[in-house]
């Protein structure tokens, strides 16, 4: 792709990694169009203005045609379903060009990518990873899906720095060229499936992380897991498989990735020794009473909250519901022995209740508020209230990060 000839650029999506994407294009000089399905109310006015200022034009409420078709190029941010949207069809009609921020914004770096995937674990490993490095490299920088998007920072970094960037099968989707220099996968699990329509599906998409790789490149991923013999095949890159050199597999990937750039154990063991869990994600908020309240709400499938209702040797409570992304539940009754009810909320909570029931007592609650008080009188000393939902947020809340903080404010109320 010849970035200079390119012109105008449609920005698909104007979350935080649109907002960025954009600052980006119009610190080049590019034109800059943004289509956002959502509409104008839904942002700050003076945001808009500023970027008004500094030439780029909008359309809110949807994706129309006569706004995009003179676009030399639509750009994707991760949160748009394109496969199956509007916006796909009108990229087919009029021949466009089109790629997501991922593949886009990878172009404007010479710096080695260390992209790390899964459905469970990507946020820790990444920041283990970036902590790691730094004590190794004096550029690393830190980003993607976790929090920072990567077109933030791109044009700060050079040859020989090193980015650390989580990906999330969202921008796995659209990739053409992306070629990481490490490409870790951690896990798979049933995810997203509301998205990719199946698990067969989500597993090509997380397979496109290796799929540009070369033999100086290095793919990284967990021995244990029967699905590195399929992998294993299909990738041309250096492999090397990481297991149960520390008590979990992030800590264990991280350790395998900081190897490659000369890290020894002793860095490691140094480093996760002083490592406490990033919020939301088995965070202990509080002991009341001798009941430990645990805030998991990052866990947006059963998979995550089986892990870590496999973790706790206490009693639990157990907190679950939201927007379900089309997968079973039924995992959890694996550990009916150790959960003493659920307590559900959200738009998901009937069909948990209707898999769950029959081996696990289920209740149904309007609010996030009213599950944690009613599970906050049933726990007695020595039990644990897990907060850890199985779904994703958008039914109640903004994203995982808010529906963590509600359940924090309300932990610290109880009993005040």
């Amino acid at each position: 792709m010849d970035i200079k000839n390119i012109k105008t650029i449609c920005v698909a999506g104007w979350s935080k990694t649109g907002i960025a994407l954009a600052r980006m294009l119009l610190s080049l000089g590019k034109k800059v169009k943004i289509t956002e399905i959502r509409q104008k109310s839904c942002f700050l006015p003076q945001l808009i203005k500023d970027f008004q200022l500094k030439g780029a034009n909008f359309e809110f409420g949807g994706h129309s045609e006569d706004f995009i078709s003179n676009a030399d190029l639509v750009v994707l941010s991760p949160g748009i379903d394109f496969f199956n949207s509007q916006l796909a069809k009108i990229v087919v009609k009029n021949h466009l060009a089109y790629c997501g921020e991922l593949e886009f914004v990878s172009y404007f770096s010479e710096a080695k990518i260390i992209a790390i995937t899964g459905t469970n674990g990507k946020t820790t490993t990444a920041y283990l990873t970036y902590r790691l490095l730094k004590k190794k490299n004096k550029k690393v920088y830190l980003g993607g899906n976790i929090g920072r998007p990567f077109s933030e920072f791109v044009l700060d970094t050079q040859k020989g720095d090193l980015i650390v960037l989580e990906v999330s099968s969202f921008q796995l989707e659209t990739v053409i060229k992306f070629k990481p220099y490490i490409a870790v996968l951690l896990n798979i699990k049933p995810d997203h499936l509301d998205r990719h329509k199946s698990f067969d599906n989500y597993l090509k998409t997380k397979m496109k992380i290796f799929q540009n790789q070369q033999k100086d490149d290095w793919a990284i991923i967990h021995k244990n897991d029967n699905l590195h013999k399929l992998f294993s095949s299909q990738i041309n890159s250096k492999i090397m498989y990481f297991s149960d050199e520390f008590s979990n597999e992030n800590l264990s990937a991280a350790y395998r990735i900081g190897k490659i750039f000369g890290a020894t154990k002793t860095d490691c063991l140094s480093l996760f020794s002083q490592f406490r869990r990033l919020p939301h994600r088995q965070q202990l908020v509080k002991v009341v009473d001798r009941i430990k309240f645990i805030n998991d709400s990052k866990s947006t499938n059963p998979a995550s909250t089986c892990f870590a209702v496999k973790s706790i040797q206490s009693p639990i409570i157990l907190i679950a519901g939201g927007k379900d992304k089309g997968f079973s539940y039924a995992s959890v009754a694996n550990y009916a022995r150790k959960i003493k009810k659920v307590n559900l909320i959200g738009q998901a909570a009937d069909k948990i209740k209707n898999e769950l029931n029959n081996k696990i007592k289920c209740q149904k609650f309007d609010s996030l508020e009213d599950a944690l008080l009613s599970s906050s009188q049933e726990a007695a000393a020595g039990d644990v209230v897990l907060f850890s939902p199985m779904c994703s947020s958008f039914d109640m809340f903004a994203n995982y990060k808010k529906r963590g903080q509600r359940f924090i404010e309300l932990v610290g109320k109880l009993h005040q």
